[in-house]
């Protein structure tokens, strides 16, 4: 309910942002977990959490892998918790320890620290489209098997573990796994819904400089737009960061929303070449300046992915189009910036 104690792991990032201010903005409290004192500053001087200061707090968590990371007061009158904190897919040398091991151990922390906590009743989990397709139909596509929420990966993934996509996957599906399991066996006190987008897309807030603006999965935007053409496939599922936030939040609401189940995000089929179409018909002054240079590609692997329930119990989905003039707007805004100072 709005006003009850929310934490938040993950804030630093695109989507931890995003649920953090839509939390905000719906009522509730907020007490959000930071690696960094710095963080804290720079999360609390935003434009977009100014007005609602006085409903937000910290606590500093070095190491979300750590034996007992969020004990020792840190969920101390929490009702829900948002546990959107792991790894990026990222070039690494080990990805044991940088991909796999703080996907997994983040998210087993947070419930065995969370079972100990009375007051939680609902922890809602980032976890991933990835987590419930095989990887190779996300690497060349899958037109005969519907996905849902309910599916799982098996075997489960071992090491070795391949390239840093592929790490990123298995550490989603051993993740949802490992959350499964904690369900099964521990029976928590506590109901748990897993969030599933594809690649998010959409205006990061914390990003300041255009640079920046495509990191992450808004890489899939910007990679087009500035005329990088990519040899592989990408998984085609997307969906708004402000759809990813709103349902974050709320899932929280335990009347409207069943517990301990999961849902997919999917905001339906596409093409990553449409930027190409969508940016020259929202930005076209961009294009003739060649701000917008254009003339990238990147090939599509299409999986069938059910979201009939999602859509049913939290409403439709931007579309991609909103999703690209989301992220190329605010590059275009940020390079306007720098070129006046």
């Amino acid at each position: 309910m709005a006003g009850d104690l929310v934490f938040i792991t993950g804030a630093t990032g695109h989507v931890g942002f995003a649920v953090l201010v839509a939390a905000l903005k719906s009522g509730y409290r907020v007490r959000a977990s930071v690696r960094r004192q710095d963080q804290i500053e720079n999360i609390r001087s935003h434009r977009s959490v100014e007005p609602f200061v006085a409903n937000l707090d910290f606590v500093i968590v070095p190491d979300i892998t750590a034996h007992g990371a969020f004990d020792g007061g840190a969920l101390h009158d929490v009702a829900y918790i948002e546990h959107i904190a792991s790894p990026l897919p990222k070039p690494t040398e080990d990805p044991e320890n940088d991909i796999i091991i703080p996907a997994v151990q983040g998210t087993t922390s947070i419930l065995n620290s969370a079972l100990k906590v009375e007051s939680v009743r609902r922890v809602v989990i980032t976890s991933s489209a990835v987590a419930v397709v095989p990887d190779a139909a996300l690497s060349y596509g899958d037109s005969k098997n519907v996905y849902t929420a309910t599916s799982r990966v098996r075997p489960l993934p071992a090491a070795p573990w391949g390239d840093y996509s592929s790490t990123y996957r298995a550490s989603k599906v051993l993740a949802l796994d490992a959350t499964d399991r904690f369900l099964a066996e521990r029976k928590p006190h506590f109901s748990i819904v897993n969030i599933m987008p594809g690649y998010v897309v959409g205006a990061n807030e914390l990003v300041s400089d255009a640079s920046s603006a495509g990191a992450g999965s808004n890489g899939v935007v910007m990679a087009v737009v500035m005329g990088q053409k990519s040899p592989h496939a990408r998984p085609a599922s997307v969906v708004h960061v402000h759809d990813v936030a709103r349902i974050h939040v709320a899932a929280l609401d335990e009347v409207s929303v069943p517990g301990s189940k999961s849902f997919l995000l999917d905001s339906g089929r596409m093409s990553f070449d449409e930027v190409i179409g969508i940016v020259t018909k929202h930005f076209p002054d961009a294009v003739k300046d060649g701000t917008l240079p254009l003339g990238g590609s990147m090939p599509a692997a299409y999986q069938r992915l059910d979201v009939t329930d999602t859509i049913e119990t939290f409403g439709p989905f931007k579309s991609f189009e909103d999703q690209v003039t989301s992220v190329v707007g605010h590059y275009l805004t940020l390079a306007s910036k720098a070129s006046a100072t």
